[in-house]
């Protein structure tokens, strides 16, 4: 029939979204003060229940191996004028919680990652995720890991990306489809 609707538009092919520019910014460590400050914050950036952030206490420990990605709304394109209003100096757009292993000295782990939603899809995150590699990898750690819940599909692909895989090591069994470890963080937290 003429006119009639094909099945591409009913199901259209699935395309990967259109990755839009990046904000100026820059890479930090963040400060104790940071990290209690983006407590709230991380709670807004992350589908998830609970504390979102280290703690002040931990924060000590965890801020001179953990990476900040701040705004620089001076280095935004003149032909991105729409992201300036957005990228107000100093705000955060993402972290990567993570810190080197002092049992296992060889060994790196990322503890938490978030992007800010308005900024996903943009490089933060696996620029992030490349310092805190770089620096770690200068400093003799030769394994990279992440904690990621088996239930956090977002997390899973992008980890998925940049080349990590779950592991399916003793006592591990598949969970929502996915290798993981049950109960890992407690109770209920796989």
């Amino acid at each position: 029939m003429p006119h009639f609707p094909s099945f591409e538009h009913w199901f259209p092919p699935s395309a990967p979204p259109k990755r839009r520019p990046a904000p100026a910014y820059a890479l930090r460590h963040p400060t104790e003060e940071d990290l209690a400050a983006l407590e709230g914050r991380l709670r807004d950036w992350m589908e998830q229940h609970g504390s979102m952030g280290p703690g002040r206490a931990w924060s000590r420990n965890v801020a001179g191996t953990s990476w900040l990605a701040e705004a620089d709304p001076a280095g935004v394109p003149a032909e991105h004028p729409r992201l300036r209003p957005q990228a107000q100096a100093g705000r955060p757009l993402g972290i990567l919680l993570g810190l080197a292993s002092p049992h296992a000295t060889a060994e790196a782990s990322i503890q938490r990652i978030a992007v800010d939603p308005e900024f996903r899809r943009r490089g933060i995150g696996r620029a992030l995720v490349d310092r805190f590699s770089d620096a770690q990898e200068r400093s003799g750690a030769s394994r990279l890991t992440a904690t990621c819940r088996p239930d956090d599909r977002p997390s899973l692909a992008f980890f998925a990306a940049l080349g990590f895989r779950p592991n399916a090591g003793p006592g591990s069994r598949k969970l929502y489809g996915v290798p993981a470890f049950e109960d890992w963080e407690g109770p209920g937290e796989d």
